[in-house]
């Protein structure tokens, strides 16, 4: 007779999966539009910033350049303004930075106040 042993998922840790994602930051993109929300709160952002943060939360184990370069070959905006911008916009709500620098490497999500586990993207 096999044993096997039952591996708590971060989904065990909370009696409504509504608990769960009132402490996630949740970023869904529909068509052209994206809904953020952190800790059950919404964070308005442009489509610039939301795109921004939507590629760095997709992969978080890696630097990301936040700044595109446009057709006619000028970037759009300052890699630092961007940061700058959707971490105002966080603590506008009361948050702290949730976006980091890594030095001479790029942005990413700061992982020491949000765990990996509780990034949440989706598309439809």
């Amino acid at each position: 007779m096999n044993k096997t042993t039952y591996e708590f998922d971060i989904f065990d840790y909370y009696a409504d999966p509504v608990d769960y994602f009132k402490k996630c930051l949740y970023l869904r993109k529909i068509g052209n539009q994206g809904i953020c929300m952190y800790k059950n709160k919404k964070i308005h952002l442009s489509p610039r910033l939301f795109e921004a943060l939507f590629i760095m939360a997709e992969d978080t184990s890696k630097t990301h350049k936040l700044d595109i370069i446009s057709e006619n070959y000028v970037a759009e905006d300052n890699e630092r303004q961007i940061a700058a911008r959707i971490n105002k916009a966080f603590k506008k709500e009361g948050f702290t930075n949730i976006v980091k620098k890594e030095f001479r490497s790029g942005y990413c999500i700061n992982l020491d106040i949000i765990q990996d586990d509780f990034i949440v993207t989706t598309t439809r």
